[in-house]
């Protein structure tokens, strides 16, 4: 049988109707919907909001359709810190996503500019093939983007460059930057034709990047080049920080060196080994910044080495998909929350073959901040997100261990938690991935 024949059809009803609870089942997912109908109110039992190892609770950010998960995650992970290190209580301490964001957008834009200066072809459609145009500027991160910004660029509190209107929503600045962008590669691309020099292509990439620094101005607000900062201490005392620049400000109050933490991973593939260090090129968006390196390692050291910095009162970066098995009332994330397989015949696959088929990925960053460990084993993580408090427990998930195990990509650890061999792992020369 090459195609479904009507027959067919009449006989899988034949089959459906059989079944006398599938009518039932039917009548009750068009009523309540999919997700009511299989949702296991026991398995939300058996994840209560108590951790026995848990950082101190910090004020819920709210990414609201910024796509800045990357850049609140960061935050999140330098932010007790920088807290502490002003003597602040952390409930009314924020940093500015915005400020990151600015940069990270005109950093893309130079990186795709020097990409069509740097490039053998002047072929706009060599160009597309390579992918360079696809998505020049969109808001998307990690780690290693973060680092990259801060480092460069400095911090500054969420008071001195607050959020704007076009901040909270990344699709229109991206699609009107996108094309301006692109419009100007292609005149790179004439100009190459033109047979200019390097040096004088340059001279007209930086008026490109005027243009893409008023843009960015005008949408999300100026950068400040230095400010002013008055805040109360823990100790009720009036603080003025006068005249400071952001790289000063990130520099006397972080005091985590954020150049040492690096991305663990678990990204099982076919004769993938655990301990290889692997490099992904695909993953560079900022010029001049090195691949992303990883060492591949077990689920099991993923979560040995989150504890271990989570005992040391440092929160964990953690790379994850949720898009399945998640319930943002009770905040449980666990692989048996809703019964799909019994009630509609779902059938899950694991996770390297998800990831093979492209089912499951890392698309969202997000913060771990607690675990309970009974018998030296953990039971469920405690993981802040930044979509603010309303939902889940007052913005954060409960992932069950499960969940971890499947669907935890990356999470972002610092060095010197590694073991001797897993830090001699690391510093060998890694392997270039093909994506």
């Amino acid at each position: 049988m090459k195609e479904i024949e009507l027959s067919n059809i009449e006989a899988f009803s034949k089959i459906y109707n059989s079944n006398v609870n599938n009518k039932n089942i039917e009548k009750k997912i068009k009523q309540y919907g999919l997700d009511k109908v299989c949702i296991q109110q026991k398995i939300i039992d058996e994840n209560p909001p108590s951790f026995n190892l848990e950082l101190e609770e910090t004020k819920r950010y709210n990414q609201k359709d910024s796509l800045r998960c990357w850049a609140f995650s960061g935050i999140n992970v330098i932010k007790r810190n920088m807290a502490n290190n002003l003597n602040m209580d952390i409930m009314q301490f924020e940093l500015s996503d915005n400020f990151i964001a600015f940069f990270h957008r005109l950093e893309k834009a130079n990186t795709t500019y020097e990409k069509i200066l740097t490039s053998k072809t002047t072929d706009l459609n060599k160009i597309v093939k390579k992918n360079i145009l696809k998505n020049p500027v969109e808001e998307v991160g990690n780690w290693q983007t973060f680092v990259g910004i801060v480092k460069k660029y400095g911090l500054v509190p969420m008071t001195v460059m607050p959020i704007t209107i076009e901040g909270e929503s990344a699709t229109k600045v991206t699609n009107l930057f996108s094309e301006t962008v692109r419009n100007n590669a292609i005149s790179l691309l004439e100009f190459k034709k033109q047979n200019k020099s390097i040096k004088e292509l340059r001279k007209i990439k930086l008026g490109m990047l005027a243009d893409n620094y008023e843009f960015l101005s005008k949408v999300y607000g100026e950068p400040v080049k230095n400010f002013n900062y008055d805040y109360i201490d823990k100790n009720g005392n009036n603080i003025s920080l006068t005249n400071i620049t952001p790289n000063q400000f990130a520099k006397q109050f972080l005091s985590i060196d954020i150049d040492n933490f690096i991305f663990i991973s678990n990204v099982p593939k076919k004769n993938r080994k655990y301990g290889e260090k692997l490099k992904n090129p695909t993953s560079i968006n900022i010029n001049k910044m090195k691949y992303v390196e990883f060492l591949h390692l077990s689920i099991k050291e993923l979560k040995d080495l989150s504890i271990k910095q989570l005992k040391n009162h440092i929160p964990v970066m953690v790379g994850i998909y949720i898009r399945k098995f998640s319930d943002k009332k009770s905040g449980v994330l666990d692989t048996r929350l809703y019964d799909y397989e019994n009630l509609v015949k779902y059938k899950s696959l694991n996770k390297e073959a998800g990831m093979l088929v492209g089912d499951i990925e890392l698309h969202h960053w997000m913060t771990i901040t607690g675990v309970q460990i009974e018998e030296g084993v953990p039971q469920r993580w405690k993981v802040e997100d930044s979509y603010g408090d309303k939902e889940k427990i007052n913005g954060y998930y409960i992932i069950n261990d499960n969940y971890f195990d499947k669907y935890v990509f990356t999470v972002i650890i610092n060095k010197k938690y590694l073991s001797k061999k897993q830090l001699e792992l690391y510093n060998q020369k890694g392997i270039i991935e093909e994506s």
